[in-house]
């Protein structure tokens, strides 16, 4: 099965249009980004963008391919813009960037770009690890199992692009990646320019600090927004960060010392005053957004539960059903399961239970599953809302055999669509598949 790359870049020298203007005060375009982000030879590409300004504009897409430049034009819904730029063979590699022009002033957006029908890269399983004003770093780990080239991947302070990464940064399985602030060249003479980030970094400010997939997607968001809590609870003078904003073992901000480049040391107390919680939800009052049922297989029969947030999350009393649900709940989490951040709950039918004799009991479910049959397969949140559903074939006819299928229903990427792909139970889903026969 072809697996399918999006790659960006930021002041790509062939789009000269894009890259002649800048941003001027009065006009804003953030936001912009594409979809889908694993690019076929049969896809449109959407790209949107946030412009806002305070007089009236036009706004454009610029793309090239080759030598040739194409100007749309961009419709707008509110402040979001958006054009489509057709479907294009396989290898194609397009290049583009937003432009918006209010009589006065032109600004356009960094020029980002994809290659039709190139292999996908996983960048979900990077992490912003370690963050420190005094020493001024920002520090990328890669939880993954395999390397990763960072060509377009970038960062936002506040909102504002200062960093992006080109075809040479690279980062190891399970290493680490350390960025400095170009107010400290100076003590970095080693350092790459490609590794140097263009803005300061305060250890006694509100700060936001933001990092992206080329694509636009964000991957991960460190957005401290009371700072002044940390001073009122520690003591710490002025506000002002002893060490770094360093993630436990846990997947939780702390304070901590320093270790940039190396494995974090686990700090006592918690980076208070971040956007979203100052601790991670709790068994009471969790926040489920993040959960969805990921991948489905019938052959080897298991349900993959995913947990797309930064926070490990208590499954405590959340169930899954099957099809009418006349049989009641298939399966119900007790207390001990717990889905680690951007983690799996791997679950097997009964029917495989000999097949899986290290399996703990509370991790099956008490009811077979099907390549060949319709099928609804429903997870409901502790207080029976539903929270994320899977069918195949016509509603009211489940259990109903239908044409056989190998592999997965997985959502790919992971808790992307769903689509027909290679089986990857308890791991990451591949970025791209087939679509679901529904015969």
């Amino acid at each position: 099965m072809k697996k399918i790359m999006f790659v960006a870049l930021a002041l790509l020298m062939g789009l000269a249009s894009c890259v002649k203007d800048k941003q001027y005060p009065g006009i804003n375009i953030s936001n912009v980004s594409y979809a889908p982000t694993a690019v076929q030879a049969t896809d449109d590409v959407t790209v949107t963008a946030t412009i806002t300004s305070f007089k009236d504009f036009t706004a454009k897409l610029v793309y090239t391919i080759g030598d040739e430049n194409t100007e749309l034009a961009m419709t707008a819904a509110e402040d979001v813009y958006t054009a489509v730029i057709p479907a294009q063979p396989d290898g194609t590699k397009v290049s583009f960037c937003v432009q918006a022009m209010n009589g006065e002033v032109n600004a356009a957006s960094p020029v980002m770009e994809y290659e039709v029908g190139a292999v996908a890269i996983d960048y979900s399983v990077l992490r912003l690890n370690e963050l420190n004003g005094n020493d001024k770093f920002i520090e990328i780990y890669n939880a993954g199992a395999d390397a990763i080239n960072l060509n377009g991947v970038y960062i936002e302070k506040d909102g504002a692009q200062n960093w992006i990464g080109d075809n040479t940064v690279k980062i190891d399985a399970g290493a680490y990646l350390v960025l400095y602030s170009e107010d400290v060249v100076a003590d970095h003479p080693d350092v790459p320019e490609s590794l140097i980030f263009h803005s300061g970094l305060s250890a006694k400010k509100n700060v936001r600090i933001q990092l992206f997939t080329p694509a636009g997607a964000s991957i991960d968001d460190f957005n401290l927004t009371a700072i002044e809590l940390n001073g009122e609870a520690y003591g710490y003078a002025s506000n002002q960060a002893p060490a770094s904003y360093s993630r436990n073992a846990d997947g939780n901000w702390y304070y901590a010392d320093a270790t940039p480049g190396a494995v974090n040391v686990d700090g006592a107390n918690i980076v208070l005053g971040l956007e979203g919680g100052d601790v991670p939800p709790t068994p009471e009052q969790p926040d489920y957004t993040n959960i969805v049922l990921n991948e489905l297989n019938g052959n080897d029969k298991f349900i993959e539960i995913y947990n797309k947030g930064n926070l490990d999350l208590s499954l405590e009393g959340m169930t899954i059903m099957k099809d009418d649900y006349v049989a009641g709940a298939t399966w119900t989490a007790d207390a001990t399961v717990v889905v680690p951040a951007h983690g799996y709950v791997l679950l097997y039918s009964a029917d495989v239970a000999i097949d899986h004799p290290e399996q703990p009991e509370n991790l099956f479910f008490n009811s077979g599953l099907s390549a060949k049959k319709t099928v609804r397969i429903t997870l409901f949140m502790p207080d029976g809302s539903v929270r994320d559903e899977f069918t195949r074939g016509t509603t009211g006819e489940w259990g109903q055999t239908i044409s056989s299928v190998d592999g997965s229903y997985a959502r790919t990427p992971d808790g992307g669509d769903w689509k027909l792909a290679e089986a990857t139970p308890g791991a990451a889903n591949p970025a791209t598949g087939e679509d679901i026969p529904q015969e």
